[in-house]
């Protein structure tokens, strides 16, 4: 399946890549953890950067911390994880000389799997030990024999038997850990896989890769050691104290950004297939256009640093909505991308903001006219600290400077609809029209055509998130 990068991240992989080709040889292993937001996109990098590594040089174990949980023991799942990803590299015919080293890897961490298992759930896996013995009894030699069964039931037996397995497969491979949605797990947890991968990989020729948000990971690790810091002085704070338990575990942290996205519709997954440029032949003077170019300049700004899966999420609600606003017989003489925006930021406004209320067009004393939302610069919404970076955009986006609306007839603070950014800003404020001339009420005409088909949006959008 080919993966599109909405947010640019094909720089940030490379620089994983030359982190990875400069340290993974070293004997004594090297990690590194990707600290970015919930939703910033760091299992999507992870795939991507795997995909791109070489199949023939790399031996990559991924590890999905929070996928399993339900393991009790997180070296269980870990080994589980290895064992699967050394299996599907047997099917491989061109591993040639690595076969024999990748067979034996695999009949030990079965054992190990084997007798962990068994004795905390108390199932008999001898049928399965004895099925691994008959198809390749060649090997049982080589690996661990029945005896070694009583040695294993120490965890740190376990653990030097795992150590060995990775030594054994570094001369053929190049050793990659990937360790992704830690932050999600539960706090105990969550310190108990970071406590076995150091067992499994202190000093170790494994490269190790944990993707976290540091800040959610703090909290975890400051109640499991039940420290507070709801006081906290200059010199102890959850961050620092989180940060010295990290050393243990993690050489160098990247901060990964929420990104940048591509002018590309692509990032709204088909949404903008159900919308059409906006023309109009009867528009005067300075005729305004929302085409591509412009649908894609929008989103890019508006979505600036906007996690994906808000991005994704904010989409999704928008086609359901409009679907079940076409549904109501409603129609717009026009559903083009101007109607798009407008759907767009309204749903910003109830989903994110949590507000019915929409924007307004403000008049500073520093010579702009400046869309902002209603909610977010003027009263104390409780969302707009979180997601001050969608309010801040729109308002970044929507900012024209006054002198552009002089002339010898006008004043200067006047708006005056010129082009798409002060119509889009009519059309989403609802605000009177202060300059009347025949291309003005003409302007005002059509955002009354599509007002009146995105008022049953509004009122349709509001039902869902507010009356539910």
């Amino acid at each position: 399946m080919i993966r599109i990068d909405y947010l640019s991240r094909q720089p940030f992989i490379n620089l994983l890549k030359n982190i990875i080709a400069n340290e993974s040889k070293n004997k004594n292993g090297f990690s590194i953890a990707i600290d970015g937001d919930w939703g910033s996109g760091k299992t999507w990098i992870l795939d991507m950067l795997e995909s791109q590594l070489p199949s023939d040089e790399y031996l990559i174990f991924h590890y999905n911390a929070w996928e399993n949980d339900f393991y009790e023991e997180p070296l269980v799942a870990l080994l589980s994880v290895m064992l699967e990803s050394l299996r599907q590299i047997k099917k491989v015919k061109e591993i040639g000389g690595k076969a024999n080293v990748v067979s034996s890897s695999i009949l030990t961490l079965s054992k190990i799997v084997g007798v962990l298992t068994e004795k905390k759930l108390g199932v008999n896996l001898s049928d399965t030990f004895d099925a691994i013995k008959n198809t390749n009894a060649a090997l049982h030699d080589a690996a661990l024999t029945d005896d070694d069964f009583n040695t294993l039931l120490p965890l740190s037996n376990a653990l030097k038997q795992v150590r060995k397995v990775l030594s054994e497969l570094n001369p053929d491979f190049k050793i990659l850990l990937v360790v992704d949605e830690l932050d999600r797990c539960l706090p105990e947890y969550a310190i108990k896989v970071l406590e076995r991968l150091h067992h499994v990989c202190n000093k170790m020729p494994v490269f190790q890769i944990i993707a976290i948000d540091k800040s959610n990971l703090a909290d975890s690790i400051c109640k499991v050691f039940g420290k507070n810091f709801s006081n906290p002085s200059p010199q102890h704070n959850t961050m620092q104290f989180a940060d010295s338990y990290l050393q243990k575990f993690i050489d160098i942290s990247v901060p990964l950004s929420n990104g940048k996205p591509n002018k590309s519709l692509e990032v709204m997954n088909g949404l903008e297939k159900g919308f059409c440029e906006w023309t109009r032949k009867d528009v005067p003077v300075a005729p305004i256009n929302f085409d591509e170019n412009f649908l894609e300049e929008f989103l890019a700004e508006m979505f600036n640093g906007i996690d994906r899966r808000l991005q994704e999420k904010i989409f999704s609600q928008v086609d359901l909505c409009h679907k079940m606003t076409l549904a109501t017989g409603e129609k717009s003489e026009c559903c083009s991308y101007a109607v798009l925006i407008y759907e767009i930021v309204s749903c910003i406004a109830s989903y994110v903001f949590h507000s019915k209320n929409l924007c307004t067009v403000k008049n500073d004393s520093n010579g702009t006219f400046t869309l902002v939302f209603k909610d977010v610069d003027f009263s104390a919404n409780p969302y707009a600290d979180k997601y001050k970076q969608l309010a801040e955009n729109l308002k970044d986006f929507f900012c024209l400077n006054k002198t552009y609306y002089t002339s010898l007839y006008i004043k200067s603070d006047v708006f005056f609809i010129r082009d798409e950014k002060s119509y889009l800003m009519k059309l989403l404020a609802d605000e009177e029209n202060i300059y009347n001339d025949y291309g003005q009420k003409t302007y005002f005409n059509f955002i009354a055509e599509d007002k009146a088909f995105l008022s049953e949006y509004d009122k349709i959008m509001h039902t869902m998130l507010f009356n539910s």
